[in-house]
């Protein structure tokens, strides 16, 4: 077997920025092939499928670009949950993503999809856990208030990453700062 010949986060970051643009149905192999300049053999190889790919580049994208780190780096409770949701619609001059979460863009168009559906919910859990962990550590909520708030929180995560692809901009920006002040607010009383 010849060794690999091709950096695997970058061809997985190429295919993120691709499935985005052009949506996973959207995209055939050969595109694929072509994006990445990595033969179809050879991603067969490494991924075993078209959907294999698209499995590792959502891992990926939730190792390199879910904002996780606002959720611990900021003064306050209510800024961090600021921080972390106003960082989808803020396009990083790093990455050149699209607004909005790819994972959450990819459950929407494949939500008929076993698989990616089984890493969605797996990623509210540990989006939810993550959530968990930072209001325990900075808040007073009984354990009832608690679980209530983190329901809403993944609720409204779900709805402001279908507000990216539903209305323009401004009109999702306007939306998410409203809910983002009103949440932040609960966590205050």
């Amino acid at each position: 077997m010849r060794p690999k010949e091709f950096n695997r986060n970058s061809v997985l970051e190429k295919c993120i920025t691709l499935f985005w643009e052009e949506g996973y149905n959207g995209t055939g192999i050969q595109k694929v092939v072509t994006t990445t300049g990595v033969n179809r053999y050879s991603l067969y190889e490494e991924f075993g499928n078209k959907e294999g790919i698209l499995l590792a580049s959502l891992e990926l994208y939730k190792e390199r670009y879910v904002p996780l780190i606002k959720l611990t780096k900021s003064s306050t409770i209510q800024e961090a949950f600021y921080q972390f949701y106003s960082s989808f619609f803020y396009p990083s001059k790093l990455n050149g993503h699209p607004l909005g979460c790819y994972i959450s863009t990819m459950a929407m168009e494949l939500r008929e999809t076993t698989e990616i559906q089984l890493f969605f919910n797996t990623y509210l859990v540990f989006l939810e856990q993550k959530f968990s962990q930072l209001l325990e550590e900075n808040s007073n909520l009984s354990t009832g208030d608690l679980v209530t708030i983190l329901k809403q929180l993944i609720m409204y995560y779900c709805t402001s990453m279908g507000m990216y692809i539903i209305f323009p901009i401004k009109e999702t920006e306007k939306y998410l700062q409203d809910n983002i002040k009103l949440i932040t607010k609960c966590l205050k009383e």
